[in-house]
C-alpha cells in the first residue's frame, strides 16, 4: 500500500511549555548556539532553574527557546522556554537507545540510554522519557516526555 503520509512525531502533544532561569554553571547553560546544535536536553539545576546537568540526571524536557536578555554580567541567557510534555527529538550520545527504553541526560545537552539503577530516589524513578523512534542516521531519538 502506498501513501503520501509521513510519520512525524516531533513536537506532538507539546502544549505545556514552562519558563525557567538558565543555569550559569560553565558548560551547563543553554545558548542560542546550543539550540542550533540541538543540544537541548534540560535537567533541573535548582528551584525554577534548568541546565544541562550531569550524566545520569533526569531530563525535565527540551529547551526550545532562550531569551535575548542576558543574566547580569554574563553571556548566559536569562530565561529558557522548556517543552515538558509530548514528544521531543534529542540527539543521543554513545550507543543508540532502542524503542521502549528510557533515557537520561548525558550532561552535554544530549540524552543517553538510562543506566540501570538500584538507587531509585524517594518519589519515583530517576529516568524520564520513553523512546518511541530512533534514527541512527541522524543520531536522534523521539522521546515521549510523559512516560
Amino acid at each position: 500500500m502506498s501513501t503520501n503520509y509521513k510519520i512525524s512525531n516531533e513536537g506532538a502533544g507539546s502544549d505545556l511549555l514552562l519558563t525557567f532561569e538558565v543555569d550559569t554553571t560553565a558548560n551547563k547553560d543553554f545558548t542560542p548556539t546550543d539550540l542550533d546544535s540541538n543540544l537541548t536536553a534540560a535537567v533541573m539545576a535548582a528551584s525554577n532553574k534548568v541546565g544541562m546537568g550531569s550524566a545520569g540526571d533526569r531530563i525535565i524536557g527540551k529547551v526550545i527557546k532562550v531569551s535575548e536578555e542576558l543574566q547580569s554580567g554574563t553571556a548566559v541567557p536569562a530565561l529558557a522556554t522548556v517543552q515538558v510534555t509530548g514528544v521531543a527529538r534529542f540527539l543521543y550520545s554513545s550507543t543508540a537507545p532502542t524503542v521502549g527504553q528510557k533515557v537520561e541526560a548525558d550532561g552535554t545537552g544530549k540524552v543517553r540510554i538510562a543506566s540501570t539503577s538500584t538507587d531509585v530516589p524517594a518519589g519515583g524513578t530517576k529516568h524520564r522519557g520513553l523512546v518511541i523512534a530512533v534514527s541512527t542516521t541522524d543520531t536522534t531519538v523521539d522521546v515521549l516526555l510523559d512516560a
